[in-house]
């Protein structure tokens, strides 16, 4: 498919829609060796997703209304970046800028609708879109006729386009035959379809194809002598064909155990040298065992006869175009482009169901099943151009890798300068440990084979690598003289505490968050990818700093956070029994969420070691932890682009195994509150107090807040007062019973707000549940429009995988925390009963008026308060069995 010659062959075309004709641009694309489609009118809204196998879509979508859109589809190979949006007024634009060995060449998608009426406006967007030095490319439909590109009159878009054209800055290129022709025969072909350029690259003459279902021609044009710059290929490696046997044995020869243990690598260098070596044999035996391939693409052919009624079509098009009086060949093209529509619709369809038919009778069915789901919820996003707060805008991944990246970085400095009374405390514990001698090694601290091996069995195969590349499917195929060589390894690190450079080097992935202005580098969050091997030693370390909190009762019993057995329904367990407990003796209840703000990101790495000192852990421990917190080296990734190696100065990594635990016990000692109860999740902090009187409740709430904000200064911790909310339950609606203060913090205040959520769980003013139960049908509704072309009634995917799919995903985002809101009333629970019904229908392909029984009986699926009676059954049950956490649920 690449173009073999010195030029980028690009095309513009009005598509009146695209959605449904994805096969006859797929077969334009390959047919006509297009490296660049900039399309107008794509109709496509944010929730439609529409893909080409071997093209990028860059697209914007039109959200005021219908219709519009703009889109730009590049070969998949050719190295570009995506421009900022001009924020233009009428013009609806995108733009892309094009690598090649002669210089970057933009490109632009544009679209003027026909209905504006307001030129000064066309004409600034217009002097927007062409204020450029480099060289560029404006192709589109304009909506602007003028005699000089052979329209038959000139209307008021296309007089301001020429006498901008008269400046000399761009020159107007156009077909010498008409690119739109309306469907009635009444008004005339026209040339609307226009080239704006700024002549820095020269082009071949633009010529339109009588080919796709439009009222508009595509325009067709080289740009000569610019050769595209290549993105290398991507190859992935085919596990399916893995010599496992082959990989063991070169690991086998290449690794030596005898006379090692952790006494002979007593030094942090000849460790980082060993884990060097290991790290290369691991890697070279990969190589060599698994081969590489080309990922193929799903890409659906056009059977012969649609290509045939397709060249059929074109000839009649064309020769209505040409005598447009032809009303027997304008008959025989439109009936021929429905006759194609259907078809192609027809040979999709076909696809998806063989798809699906395949899922049914396959052994892996589920496998691939969950692949397909993942990629329907998944909404794959370029990193758009980036805003700086100069309003400098970035475009290449190199300069948005170094913004995000100084983002990420400056999220770990907020607490960093903070004044702290415990400041020459901490400092003096930090000197005392770095000056101490090492310790041997306990016999209870060693690590055994044994258990690396238990580790490993347990690792999930599909896990991201770190910037060594080595997965755990390669890891699960170690042999055990490897596995021997990571114990001595594993215990040099604990004997002497050290935690190896190689595993603190962290690859981070900037992922948008959703709802957010995606050009702003804040609205980007990171996920850390780190090494598999420094993950498997974290739970080894894990392990014994869990048994020394456990033997110690060193976590409080009020975090429920990253605890084994424990679960965010039983915090809201233990809360929601608190205020109705309070509700039936008629006492109101204040409720503050506080919001710490970027908790894990700013964790005092030296109070953290002095916290782990004072708690008594074994000094090999300590020592361990405060290298693996120290000096890391964290560098963000786009694409194959990267950023500077940055240090985090505060913080525990994301995505770490240490990390929840280090959290936990960081805040361990935070202060317990005499008339306030306190519900901890991890860094999710609430606390509640309960009175008669609204004015003890806000006083109470008032005093535990100063106390938090006095631990909060003493160790480094910051609470977003902002973000922070807060809630008042009662049952009283006087108006003097209410509370006539809201709660400070940082001398901020928090108002009262009629509903708030706290892990998941939706909470209103009076208990009822009612936001919450709103909130999940339309959760759920979203999970509809997502899974509908899997479970919708014409689908293929037999009935056993849809209903699968509906118990997996929808049934469970209905039940969340369900013995929490089960005392709800009956009328909202019965909304929730009308969307499992509204599914259930669905699937089994059965009418809306359809008995409730009898559809239950034909799906074999509870019905929801039957369900709901079932988990709360076995919840209940697992909390009266449990004696400590009946303890904890007090």
């Amino acid at each position: 498919m690449d173009n073999p010659n010195n030029h980028l062959k690009i095309c513009h075309w009005n598509a009146n829609s695209i959605s449904n004709k994805k096969l006859e641009i797929i077969h334009f694309l390959k047919s006509n060796k297009i490296d660049i489609l900039a399309i107008a009118e794509t109709f496509l809204k944010p929730d439609i997703k529409f893909t080409i196998p071997g093209y990028i879509l860059h697209r914007k979508d039109r959200t005021d209304g219908c219709q519009g859109g703009v889109g730009i589809l590049v070969r998949r190979e050719i190295k570009h970046t995506i421009l900022h949006d001009l924020k233009l007024a009428t013009i609806e634009a995108i733009g892309i800028s094009v690598t090649t060995k002669q210089g970057n060449i933009i490109i632009t998608a544009a679209y003027h609708p026909g209905g504006n009426r307001d030129l000064k406006k066309f004409k600034s967007d217009m002097e927007k879109l062409t204020n450029r030095n480099q060289s560029y490319f404006i192709c589109g439909d304009l909506n602007a006729r003028h005699r000089m590109w052979n329209c038959k009159t000139a209307n008021g878009a296309g007089k301001t386009l020429f006498e901008l054209s008269q400046r000399g800055t761009f020159a107007i290129y156009h077909p010498q035959t008409p690119t739109h022709f309306p469907t009635c025969s009444k008004f005339s072909p026209s040339t609307i379809d226009l080239i704006i350029t700024n002549g820095h690259h020269e082009i071949s003459s633009p010529i339109t194809i009588a080919e796709l279902s439009s009222d508009h021609e595509p325009v067709t044009f080289n740009i000569n002598h610019s050769t595209a710059t290549k993105k290398p290929t991507t190859k992935l490696f085919d596990y399916n064909q893995a010599n496992w046997k082959q990989f063991r044995e070169h690991i086998n020869r290449e690794v030596n155990v005898q006379n090692m243990n952790h006494y002979t690598l007593d030094t942090t260098q000849q460790i980082d040298r060993k884990i060097k070596a290991l790290t290369t044999t691991i890697q070279c035996a990969h190589n060599k065992s698994i081969p590489l391939i080309t990922p193929g693409q799903y890409n659906i052919k056009l059977p012969e006869n649609i290509k045939t009624m397709i060249k059929i079509k074109n000839m009649y098009r064309r020769i209505w175009q040409r005598n447009r009086r032809n009303k027997q060949a304008k008959l025989f093209y439109t009936s021929l482009e429905k006759t194609i529509s259907e078809e192609t619709n027809t040979v999709r369809n076909e696809n998806w169901d063989k798809t699906l038919s395949n899922i049914n009778s396959k052994h892996n069915n589920n496998k691939t099943l969950w692949k397909i789901v993942k990629n329907l919820k998944k909404q794959k996003q370029t990193i758009p151009p980036l805003k700086t707060n100069g309003n400098e805008i970035l475009m290449s991944a190199e300069e948005k890798c170094e913004t995000i990246s100084s983002h990420f970085k400056h999220s770990h400095k907020i607490t960093t300068n903070l004044k702290s009374a415990m400041e020459k405390t901490v400092k003096e514990s930090a000197q005392s440990l770095k000056n101490s001698s090492q310790e041997s090694l306990p016999p209870t601290l060693l690590i055994k084979p044994i258990e690396i091996t238990n580790i490993i069995k347990k690792l999930k195969t599909k896990k991201s690598t770190g910037l060594d590349n080595i997965n755990n499917k390669s890891i699960k195929n170690l042999p055990n003289k490897a596995i021997i060589q990571i114990t001595h390894i594993f215990n040099a690190c604990l004997n002497l505490g050290y935690f190896p450079n190689a595993w603190k080097h962290t690859k981070i992935v900037p992922i948008p968050k959703p709802g957010k202005d995606h050009s702003l580098p804040q609205n980007y969050r990171p996920i850390s990818l780190l090494s598999c091997l420094g993950k498997i030693f974290e739970k080894t370390i894990a392990n014994r700093i869990n048994e020394h909190t456990s033997n110690n009762h060193i976590i409080q019993p009020t975090q429920f956070g990253f605890q084994k057995s424990l679960s965010t329904t039983h915090q809201l367990h233990r809360l929601t029994s608190n205020i109705r407990s309070n509700l039936k003796n008629k006492k109101s209840t204040g409720l503050v969420l506080l919001d710490s703000e970027k908790a894990f990101d700013t964790i005092w790495h030296n109070g953290l070691i002095y916290k782990l000192s004072k708690l008594k852990f074994p000094q090999n421990i300590v020592k361990l932890i405060d290298s693996f917190l120290k000096n890391r080296q964290n560098q963000v990734f786009i694409g194959n682009s990267s950023s500077n190696i940055y240090t985090p100065e505060a913080g525990v990594p994301q995505g770490s195994v240490l990390s929840p635990l280090l959290f936990n016990i960081y805040i361990s000692d935070i202060p317990t509150q005499k008339k306030c109860k306190q519900y901890l999740y991890a860094d999710d902090i609430a606390i509640s107090s309960s009175s008669t009187i609204s004015n003890a409740i806000t006083k109470n709430l008032n005093n535990s807040l100063k106390k938090y904000e006095k631990y909060c200064k003493k160790w480094k911790m910051q609470i977003n007062a902002e973000k922070s909310e807060a809630i008042f339950f009662t049952r009283r609606t006087s108006q003097s019973r209410q509370p006539n203060r809201c709660t400070k913090i940082n001398n901020t205040d928090i108002p009262w707000k009629e509903s708030v959520k706290y892990l998941g769980l939706h909470l209103d003013k009076k208990l009822s549940y009612k936001t919450h139960i709103y909130k999940t049908i339309q959760k759920c509704e979203t999970h509809l429009k997502i899974l509908y072309s899997l479970i919708n009634r014409r689908s293929k995917l037999n009935r056993k995988n849809k209903l699968l799919l509906y118990t997996s995903i929808i049934r469970p985002t209905i039940t969340y925390a369900s013995a929490i809101w089960t005392s709800s009333a009956k009328s909202h629970k019965l909304k929730l009963q009308k969307i499992q019904n509204k599914f259930l229908k669905i699937i089994l392909n059965l009418p809306p008026w359809h008995s409730t029984d009898k559809l239950h009986n034909l799906a074999e699926v509870e019905k929801i308060p039957k369900h709901i009676l079932k988990i709360n059954k076995k919840y209940w049950s697992d909390c009266v069995r449990n004696t400590e956490l009946k303890k904890r649920l007090l």
